[in-house]
């Protein structure tokens, strides 16, 4: 199609030729009429001759913390066999104006032409950079050929996270092995399950002599597999917990607390009222999957959902439920369905503004960032284990 050069020259070029025809000059007929050819065969070598380019973009990091950015790296391949007119290059990124640049022309057979810049996020979740498009025009600016190339890179944006240190959560006491059977097979001083015979390589010291007496043959301590603290995070999806400036505050608040569990060695999983949950997990190097299901939730549910919580574990739940947060027997009745712990509950409309929050037993109520960390270390046992 013509360009804003091309389009004016047809224009001008028209109104002389019929300027001319009228007074019957021809002066006016021969520039008309050559401007309009000008055009025309610019559209026609667009059309038979197009610049052959492939794009390859690079996106790094592929997650982020919401607020941060990421760098796009943008290559440009000349496939032809000559070199490529101008190139009018946009990398579309929804919400702004995308990524905008002119490429000088880039040599023939295998000419690369690289072009990078940051991608910003404001806000948690799946931020789309593409597609490329490419506008080739001809020397002299009058036509160009619009190719639009399906190069889709994916940044995912995580809740921001609130460093609160690590926090464990005590774990249920043993059942597997009695206090009264470890004393009577005397393994009262170890940490293990049981006893097993002895196979070549097994360290001497773990022989219980004692057992391998009764038996006649050698015994070997069976060390107990170590018992974790589980965690379930409840975030509170029923209106107006369902949108999506909210979910950005209770999101926050239970990656911060998911990622001090997973910090101190127990497990964690996050669950929403409306039944979602991701698996559950333990370790740090763990925590990206769970930021992945903060950074993509969205909607929820006016019910809570029969399942929750679907786990044994403690639990906390966060809510920002203004009820919830101004009346007391709402609170208690929804800390005894989901059998709480703790309930978190935060002023989402009004985060950030002036305003500390408190802390009473059973219940933390946030107004801004920052504030979670001191109010869960202010219990003294420091364990996410509250009465």
């Amino acid at each position: 199609m013509p360009t804003r050069t091309g389009w004016w020259i047809l224009l001008l070029s028209t109104v002389l030729g019929i300027f001319g025809r009228l007074v019957g000059g021809i002066e006016f007929l021969i520039p008309g009429a050559a401007g309009v050819a000008a055009v025309l065969l610019a559209l026609l070598l667009r059309h038979l001759r197009p610049s052959q380019i492939t794009v390859k973009k690079r996106l790094s990091p592929l997650r982020v913390r919401a607020g941060d950015s990421a760098r796009v790296d943008v290559e440009l391949h000349n496939h032809q066999s000559r070199r490529t007119p101008l190139l009018h290059v946009h990398d579309a990124v929804p919400g702004t104006c995308g990524f905008i640049a002119d490429v000088a022309p880039i040599e023939a057979e295998g000419g690369v032409a690289r072009a990078s810049y940051r991608l910003n996020t404001t806000s948690r979740g799946l931020h789309e950079v593409g597609p490329v498009t490419i506008r080739d025009s001809d020397a002299f600016g009058l036509a160009e050929r619009k190719h639009v190339i399906p190069s889709l890179l994916r940044l995912i944006a995580h809740p921001r996270i609130e460093p609160i240190g690590q926090i464990p959560v005590s774990s249920a006491e043993d059942t597997l092995l009695g206090k009264k059977r470890r004393q009577a097979l005397g393994l009262s001083d170890e940490d293990f399950d049981g006893l097993r015979p002895y196979t070549p390589g097994d360290d001497l010291r773990r022989v219980h002599w004692l057992s391998s007496a009764r038996q006649d043959e050698l015994q070997v301590r069976q060390p107990r597999p170590p018992r974790h603290g589980l965690l379930s995070v409840v975030i509170d999806a029923r209106p107006p917990g369902d949108a999506a400036a909210v979910l950005d505050v209770t999101t926050s608040v239970a990656g911060s607390i998911a990622a001090s569990v997973l910090a101190a060695g127990d497990a964690a999983l996050i669950e929403t009222t409306d039944g979602r949950s991701t698996r559950r997990v333990i370790g740090s190097s763990q925590l990206d999957s769970l930021l992945d299901f903060l950074a993509l939730l969205s909607g929820g549910s006016p019910q809570i959902h029969a399942a929750v919580p679907s786990s044994s574990g403690s639990v906390i739940a966060v809510s920002a439920d203004p009820v919830l947060a101004g009346d007391r027997t709402a609170r208690r009745n929804f800390v005894e369905r989901l059998g709480a712990r703790l309930v978190i509950t935060t002023d989402a409309e009004n985060w950030g503004a002036d305003g500390g929050g408190r802390r009473s037993p059973g219940w933390i109520h946030l107004t801004a960032p920052n504030q979670l960390g001191a109010l869960l270390r202010s219990d003294s046992r420091r364990s996410l284990e509250f009465a």
